[in-house]
This record gives structure tokens, sequence and C-alpha cells, in this order.
């Protein structure tokens, strides 16, 4: 019976998962992408997985450069409510782009994305020229589905963790 119990706490352990990326959107103008593209990069300092001959140049358009500089920036601040925004250029997925090619490094949560980079614009970067979206913009809601899936992730983990040493 524990054995079972065991192996149902386990279950509950890793049935959640909270992957998620930051993609430009559809339909948005080369010039406005091109302009996110040098903001996160700007920032993250490190943009070479999308330089020629880097990992992730292929697809080489400019929304696919787009899809892994926003989706870096995005996970290396710890995926903060607004940090996906991006003068409305972003919005978050569940799911990768279509795009990614094998070799690609293409990080779905904050651990993933190497250090987070000092806070400040960078010497030599220009602020951003649009509204100011980026950084944390927004109230944190907990109603979403992420926050409930959670909140029940925990509280079987809890539950089942109880009956299991008893």
């Amino acid at each position: 019976m524990r054995f079972l119990l065991g192996l149902l706490f386990l279950l509950a352990l890793t049935t959640y998962s909270s992957a998620t990326y930051c993609l430009c959107r559809d339909g948005i103008e080369e010039k406005d992408l091109q302009t996110s593209i040098d903001y996160a990069c700007g920032v993250l300092k490190d943009c070479n997985q999308i330089h020629d001959k880097g990992p992730c140049y292929q697809p080489n358009t400019v929304k696919s450069h787009c899809d892994w500089a926003v989706n870096t920036y995005f996970q290396r601040f710890g995926q903060i409510s607004g940090s996906c925004n991006f003068s409305g250029t972003a919005t978050t997925s569940q799911n990768p782009p279509s795009t990614v090619v094998t070799g690609c490094i293409y990080p779905s949560s904050p651990g993933s994305a190497g250090t987070t980079p000092t806070t400040g614009t960078p010497s030599g970067t220009q602020p951003f020229p649009g509204p100011p979206a980026f950084g944390p913009v927004g109230v944190f809601d907990p109603s979403g589905n992420s926050a409930s899936s959670l909140f029940i992730s925990i509280a079987l983990t809890l539950g089942f963790s109880v009956i299991a040493f008893l």
C-alpha cells in the first residue's frame, strides 16, 4: 500500500509542467520585430545564437530571431509578469515555436536560460524607443490555469505525503 501511495506521490510531482515561452506575434511589421530583437539583445549582451553560423540562426527570418531573443530575455528575467510584452510585439505561449531546429537551445524556464543580467541600460545601448512596456507591467492574476494547476499539484503532493507517512 505504501508503495502505491509513493508511486502516486511521484506522479503528482511530475504531472505539472511550467513550460512557458515568450514569442513574437504573427502579423507584426519586421521593423517592430527588429526593435524588439535590438532591445532584448542589448540587455542580454549575447545574441550569438541567432547570428550567422549560430545554432539558432536558421530559419533566417526576423520573426524566428525575434522569438529566440524575446524568449531568452523573458526566461532570464524569471518570467516576470509583463516582461513578455515588448510594446505588444510578443506574447506568452505554452508551446515552443514550430521553427526550432536541432541544436538550437530554446529555454522554457528561468533556470534554463543562463544567468540573469544586471539591471539597467548597458553602456552603449539606447533605451527602447517605444512606450515603457518592457519590464514588469500589469498585475499578477492568480486566476489563470497555471496558478490553479500549481495549487492542485501542491495540494495533491502534500495530501499524498501525509497519507504515505501515516
